[in-house]
This record gives structure tokens, sequence and C-alpha cells, in this order.
């Protein structure tokens, strides 16, 4: 009999939370208490999510949201990095101390008068995620951070970003943004932006680095899918640099357009708990290796290692923090296998 009522919270919190932040007015006090220099950017959604897997468990108002997961993913790896996004309304401000106890930077975060998102995630037997929000949420758009409002405290010093799943229209100012500053750029498809809007993608993917779809994602942009080395050099050939796709249990086959060299990482999570968020965290990981290593076969290994972590349990709190040493263990047991040079 499917297990019910499985919550992701711990008993106890992963970092000793220093303070609480009560309102908009607060959350400016305190991020600017907060002004540090990062070398990387996550751009994206938090989101409390109550959580329905196949076979019954539940896991109800887990901390989650795209970017979040990706800022764990990177934080595996450095503490040098700035969330950017709008929490909205609501959200529980304990979150956002513990995020800074464990050493994350939340220069980024933008006060909004929207609510904040929560939403319950259903997972289905065919493999499928579908996603209700509650009466109560903000929208995906209310709750996306604009370009106008990126504080400057977070800008100098910043190598690279990647920009998590959101609706379209927004990302592609946030890529020309990055762009005019000579960053590298990671971007991410928002399940919304997808069907129909190939055209969209081909005038976006030349001015970035690294696209990184789901292989459900790559399946409706291209109307099918003949393998992940036909999709990858078809979506290279819209004018991304560098193709990761993200196949789930089968890894990540990346592909750099210059050459035709082509690389498949096989995952690390052989028990999942829970996979929300592991796409994410592994773009997380994927930046910070790629970055401080120029070699996208290491930023894979950074990837998949960080997704490891998250895989462990539900939602992204109990990965807020983890050993960097187990870390580089983990690391040390990848094999790559080259599919193409």
């Amino acid at each position: 009999m499917a297990a019910a009522g499985c919550h992701a919270r711990s008993t106890k919190t992963p970092c000793e939370p220093p303070k609480v932040v009560r309102s908009p007015e607060q959350l400016r006090d305190f991020i600017d208490m907060e002004v540090v220099m990062a070398r990387y950017l996550l751009f994206g959604h938090l989101t409390i999510d109550d959580t329905v897997l196949p076979d019954g468990r539940t896991a109800m108002g887990t901390v989650g949201g795209n970017v979040l997961y990706a800022a764990i993913g990177a934080h595996v790896w450095t503490d040098d990095l700035a969330i950017v996004a709008r929490p909205g309304q609501g959200y529980p401000p304990i979150l956002i101390d513990e995020l800074v106890a464990c050493g994350y930077r939340v220069d980024g975060l933008i006060p909004c008068e929207s609510q904040r998102i929560r939403q319950w995630q259903l997972y289905d037997d065919e493999g499928g995620r579908h996603y209700v929000p509650l009466a109560s949420s903000g929208s995906y758009a209310e709750l996306t951070p604009r370009v106008e409002e990126i504080p400057p405290a977070v800008t100098p010093g910043v190598v690279g970003c990647h920009i998590a799943p959101l609706p379209f229209e927004f990302q592609v100012p946030l890529v020309r943004w990055a762009k005019n500053r000579g960053l590298r750029i990671m971007l991410d498809p928002h399940h919304e932006s997808i069907n129909g809007t190939a055209h969209l993608w081909q005038s976006i993917l030349p001015a970035v680095d690294v696209f990184c779809p789901s292989r459900e994602e790559a399946i409706s942009l291209l109307e099918g899918w003949n393998g992940p080395e036909a999709a990858a050099r078809s979506l290279a050939d819209w004018g991304a640099a560098v193709v990761c796709l993200k196949l789930g249990a089968d890894g990540v086959f990346v592909y750099r357009a210059a050459d035709r060299a082509s690389w498949l990482v096989p995952t690390l999570v052989e028990r999942p708990i829970d996979i929300t968020g592991c796409g994410d965290a592994f773009c997380g990981g994927f930046l910070v290796g790629w970055c401080e290593k120029d070699d996208l076969q290491v930023a894979a290994w950074y990837g998949t290692v960080s997704a490891s972590f998250v895989a462990s349990d539900f939602g992204g709190r109990h990965a807020f923090q983890v050993d960097r040493g187990e870390a580089t263990r983990r690391l040390a047991t990848l094999t790559t296998t080259e599919v193409r040079a």
C-alpha cells in the first residue's frame, strides 16, 4: 500500500535562521543589508508546492521553484551566487532567513505586491507532470523578475547567469541584458512557452550560449524525436552554441555546435525520492562547472552531482546546504561517453 502524507520538511531546519522578515518594507531593508558581490545570477520563480506522486505519496507545502533548485545546484560548489526572483506576498520569511544562514545571497530578491506562487504539482503514471495553482496563488507572469528590477548591487563581478523557465516574453529581455554585459548565458524553456513557438526560439537562441531543454520540451519544439544527437543538432541549427538535453533517468546529452562534439553523462540518481527540481539543480551546477573549469564535460559532471542531492528527498529545503566533500566524492565516480568528436 502506498504511503500517504509523506511530508518534505524535516524536524530540524538545515541552517539556523538569523531573523524573520515579515513585510515588503522589511524585505527591502534586509536586502540592503545583504549587499554582496556574486559571480552567478539565477533568474526564476520561487514557489510553494503541494506534490502528489503516482503511488499516492504526498508532500504538502514544500519549498520549491526553478530558481531555488538552480541556486541549490550552484551552491553545491560555491557561495558566489545571487537569486533574482519575486518571492511575493505570503512567501514564508523563515525560508529566506534559512537561505541566508546557509550562505546564499538574497540581494536579488525583489519585493512585490502579488501573492506568492502556491501550486499543486501532480505526477502521473506516464511520466507527465501537471501544475494547478491554488485560487490564492499569484501567476507566473506576476512573479517573474523584470530586467528593470535587477538590483545593481548584484551585477558587479558576475560572469554567468542561468535563466530558469519563465514566460518567454520575459526571458527575451533577460537574455539581451546578459548578452550586452558579456555574460555566459544558460536558458531553460518554460513548459507553457513551447508548443507552436519554434520561430520564437529561433529568433533568440543565437544570443544563447547553452540551451537546456528536457527531452519532452525538445520533442514539442521539434515535433518529433529521432534520438538525443539528432535533436541536439537540430536545436543547435537554431543558433545555440551548446545544447544540453536533460534526459531524466538516461542522464544528460551535451552537444557543442562548433566542432560537433557531444557527450552522454549518466545520472547518479538511482532511487529518487522526488525528482522535482533535478533538472534545475543540474543547470545551476552546470553553470558553475562551465564558468570555473571552461570544460563542458566537467560542467555536466558538476550538474549531475548537484541533481543527485535534490532527488534524495521532497522539496528543496533538505538540500539548502550539502556536504561539499561528498559532492567531490560523487564527482570522482562519474564517467562520460564521448558520442562524437
